[in-house]
């Protein structure tokens, strides 16, 4: 190896990548990050750009994805990904990032913690991980939810909407059918207090279409701070695309160049981490098995909101549930309810048995009383997996499908939840859809910690059979819960990193 670069090179600028930066500068360590994108777009656009995009991207045909990955700016980092990552999928939509601060960009910024329960199988230990969970919360920033008509407690907190506000009177006034059934107020990463470079959410409710205040947490907010280091460097426009191992690592650069650590870091996501571990990896012809959250999306009317205006409020979700629907401890989904006035009209007029302006008036009617109910289930139930693409070199393919039995399950919980939907005056609308696997966005368990084989990883994020290559995304966790894992990646990243930064800095070969 080459006089090394840094101590450590972190490959990804998205919410692991600078979670793990963090604790090795504190260090000392001498970490040098490679990012695939850079700072162009990061200036304040128009509200029209954002909405509709530079290339009126906002009108083209609704291609049934999530609204969230149908504004500009979801579109724009997606597109890059699918030109550039050598990526396809096949009943499978590839979600990934080659943009600076990653999917941070377009993600849905909501909040939840992993119980020693739901990690009763990972090598690691609870009381770690919720050490991280606290320190990457006090960075982010955090806030729930609150109906302000009735007081709230002290602590940061944003206002419900009115919908979703008599949604939760109706709930805590009526037991639930289902006694497994829980809802309550959303947790999101978004201030409500202003912080130093960070306004407070000022309830314009464009959360969808980016966050020119920086209220909703993006990485990008995170690099400042860590570019202040002395031990610390980024460099701009460069995409890792191999890894070389020789008394250290090398990592070469989509434009030709080549930098050296004793110890390199992947933070690229599950996906770009596949594809820059493909030559490392005995990926034989069943593929690399990989987790997702099969999604089911479900439109509702509350008839006691309809003809009444909104409340202002942000766009991210607004409520939180979860129910079992089996006798495993993972045998649970959970989800968010969202009010829909700032989504895309043509995202629900054309999930609407009517013509597209029929529709389109039907919805302006009752927009302000109108809910989305997105449910994930774990990723047990889930049956993708990446392949090698032979014909085209790198090239990968991930094949999506669901678990034996995943239709009989997803009937029996929409009837369970039928159920619910009544007890709290809300009525399903036509148009509930289950999404293609992969738009969920929630990937993991390519790489588990714990596991033997070639596979598997130790509980430092190390590769078994390649010392020195550590990874900190979701590839490592061992399972995949219905809960959003974004905060537990970050956590993981952070845990692992006070481990490293506490060796030393020299080849582990």
């Amino acid at each position: 190896m080459k006089t090394p670069d840094a101590d450590f090179i972190i490959v990804g600028s998205g919410p692991a990548g600078v979670s793990a930066a963090f604790p090795l500068i504190a260090a000392g360590r001498r970490v040098l990050m490679l990012d695939a994108g850079n700072d162009a777009g990061s200036e304040e656009e128009s509200r029209s750009a954002r909405v509709l995009g530079n290339d009126l991207e906002s009108l083209r045909a609704d291609d049934g994805s999530s609204p969230k990955l149908q504004t500009p700016v979801a579109r724009r980092i997606l597109e890059r990904f699918r030109r550039e990552s050598g990526i396809t999928g096949d009943g499978f939509t590839p979600v990934a990032s080659l943009v600076r601060g990653g999917l941070s960009n377009i993600w849905g910024a909501q909040i939840s913690y992993l119980d020693a329960e739901d990690i009763a199988a990972w090598p690691i230990d609870i009381d770690l991980l919720q050490r991280s969970y606290e320190r990457v919360s006090q960075r982010v920033g955090i806030s729930t939810n609150a109906d302000l008509t009735e007081g709230a407690d002290s602590g940061s907190v944003l206002p419900l909407g009115a919908a979703a506000a008599h949604v939760l009177h109706r709930h805590k006034a009526a037991k639930p059918a289902d006694g497994s059934f829980r809802l309550f107020p959303a947790v999101n990463a978004i201030l409500s207090e202003p912080r130093p470079g960070r306004a407070a959410c000022d309830l314009r409710g464009d959360c969808l279409y980016g966050c020119p205040s920086g209220a909703i947490y993006n990485s990008r907010q995170d690099l400042l701070a860590l570019q202040k280091s002395p031990h610390f460097r980024l460099l701009d426009n460069v995409r890792a695309i191999s890894l070389t191992s020789n008394a250290g690592w090398t990592i070469g650069t989509a434009d030709g160049s080549s930098f050296s650590a004793p110890r390199i870091i992947l933070a690229a996501g599950v996906l770009g981490t596949a594809a820059l571990l493909a030559d490392l990896l005995p990926i034989g012809g069943e593929g690399l098995r990989l987790l997702n959250s099969p999604t089911l999306a479900i439109p509702l009317l509350s008839p006691a909101r309809l003809l009444r205006s909104a409340t202002a409020t942000h766009s991210l979700a607004q409520l939180g549930l979860s129910l079992r629907y089996g006798e495993r401890a993972s045998d649970y989904v959970t989800g968010a309810i969202y009010e829909v006035g700032s989504l895309p009209a043509q995202s629900f007029v054309n999930r609407m048995p009517l013509g597209r302006k029929a529709g389109r008036a039907a919805f302006e009617t009752i927009a302000g009383s109108l809910l989305v109910a997105t449910i994930y289930y774990p990723g047990d139930q889930s049956r993708s997996y990446i392949h090698r693409d032979a014909a085209a070199g790198k090239g990968m393919t991930v094949r999506g499908g669901f678990a034996d039995g995943f239709d009989i399950r997803a009937r029996d919980l929409k009837r369970r939840l039928r159920r619910e939907w009544q007890r709290l005056g809300l009525i399903p609308l036509p148009g509930a859809s289950l999404a293609e696997p992969g738009v969920d966005a929630h990937f993991a368990g390519t790489l588990p910690m714990g596991a033997t084989g070639p596979f598997g990883t130790s509980a430092d994020g190390e590769l078994n059979l390649h010392p020195g290559l550590h990874v900190v995304d979701g590839s490592i966790l061992p399972d995949l819960s219905s809960k959003y894992i974004t905060m537990t990646i970050m956590a993981n990243a952070d845990r692992i990193a006070h481990r490293l930064a506490e060796t030393e800095a020299n080849p582990a070969l």
